[in-house]
């Protein structure tokens, strides 16, 4: 039964003259001269390469036998991009169900590998443009997606689909849920849902979503650096506000300044709002926070951060705190060098006060204003009972002894 298709189908070809089988080649080439670039191989009008311009960029060069038409399918040669993106020629239907009797034209096999080319290369120049501002990939089989990945503060990554559409309609977007907890609505994007590709590009509307992500980012990263430096931070989503406290130290170092932090809409291109809530007695401090707070606000810019406040609030603070000594007005003792404070545990001071009036004093300068004036220079009282040693509470490295002081053989004497 099979040997006898095969003699039947020979004999059907065999009934086609050579004119005729010219004729058929030559109508089939002419198809193909009329609508594509060709270039006809060794002479042989029945072997061409074939010149596609799908793009203004894009441009593919194919091989095409159909020497053995229509007995045969023609054997078609492409480039491995074109193998890559539209499988082997070979497998297409109308070639592994090529039929003698009904052969389809060459041409029909050339438009079907040209619309694949269009469909593969129809959203290249937007992918092109998006590729050069921003980090993606190519979704695998998928020719109408691109994978994009954002990189914000701390080195995070979000990645999110691209789907191209059709003009005028805009991009769509396949967000992962903490991404599009980030972004929100797109309806809320002005530039997507005025979408108007004579203005916007997709690139356009992929700064606004890489803003959101930035900005919400950004202040999970600013929450993260003063929950290092301050106490009790909370943020309030829903609000957009944060609290914080900072402790005072030295003469403020029972007072805890507690604050609030309003972030604008267009935060950090806007500067934030930030009020007191602690109350505080000392004017001249309010003032001086005030103050600080104000030259911050008026030189914000988006590079600055909220803990770039709050290190200018805290050294405010830390400078309305400071003591300076009574007798030489200055924080380090001009014997040993050692500040009059220290916050605690960065290390030693020199230290005094008049047990009188709490005025303080470095131990050296205290020591020193005894043996000159026998009193206090502030309140011109003398000294407690029991010698002129200064009532320090951290000694004072290198300190004098006291004339008054006993020595030892004193007390073995008295003893």
């Amino acid at each position: 039964m099979v040997l006898k298709k095969i003699q039947t189908r020979r004999l059907k070809m065999a009934e086609i003259s050579p004119e005729e089988r010219d004729n058929l080649l030559a109508d089939e080439a002419q198809q193909l001269m009329n609508e594509f670039q060709v270039e006809i191989v060794d002479d042989a009008i029945s072997r061409m390469r074939i010149y596609l311009s799908i793009t203004l960029e894009k441009h593919y060069v194919m091989g095409i036998d159909f020497s053995n038409y229509p007995m045969s399918p023609p054997l078609i040669t492409v480039q491995e991009e074109v193998k890559r993106v539209i499988g082997d020629p070979s497998s297409f239907d109308l070639i592994r169900n090529w039929d003698p009797k009904k052969p389809p034209h060459i041409i029909d096999l050339i438009r079907i590998i040209e619309s694949k080319l269009y469909d593969i290369n129809k959203y290249w120049e937007q992918e092109r443009i998006v590729s050069g501002e921003f980090n993606t990939s190519k979704v695998p089989n998928a020719p109408n997606k691109l994978r994009v990945q954002i990189v914000t503060y701390g080195w995070k990554e979000y990645p999110f689909t691209i789907v191209f559409r059709d003009p005028p309609n805009p991009p769509a977007f396949e967000l992962p849920p903490e991404v599009q907890q980030m972004v929100g609505s797109l309806d809320n994007i002005i530039i997507y849902k005025l979408w108007d590709p004579a203005k916007y590009t997709i690139s356009d509307l992929l700064r606004e979503i890489n803003w959101k992500i930035d900005k919400h980012s950004r202040l999970g990263f600013e929450k993260e650096l003063l929950e290092a430096a301050l106490k009790n931070v909370t943020y309030d989503p829903a609000t957009h506000k944060f609290t914080a406290e900072v402790k005072g130290v030295l003469k403020t170092s029972e007072i805890v300044f507690r604050f609030s932090i309003e972030i604008p809409e267009d935060y950090p291109g806007k500067a934030p709002n930030i009020a007191l809530l602690s109350k505080v007695d000392d004017d001249a401090l309010a003032k001086q926070m005030q103050d600080a707070v104000g030259e911050m606000i008026q030189t914000w810019s988006p590079f600055n951060y909220l803990i770039d406040l709050f290190n200018s609030i805290t050294q405010t603070i830390f400078k309305a705190s400071v003591m300076v000594c009574i007798v030489c007005h200055a924080l380090e003792c001009p014997v040993c060098k050692n500040p009059i404070s220290v916050v605690e545990g960065e290390g030693e001071s020199c230290t005094a006060q008049c047990p009188h009036c709490q005025k303080p004093y470095h131990a050296h300068c205290w020591q020193r204003n005894i043996e000159s004036i026998g009193k206090c220079a502030y309140c011109l009282r003398p000294p407690l009972s029991g010698g002129a040693g200064p009532p320090s509470e951290s000694s004072a490295p290198g300190s004098p002894p006291s004339e008054n002081a006993p020595d030892e053989d004193d007390e073995s004497t008295a003893g």
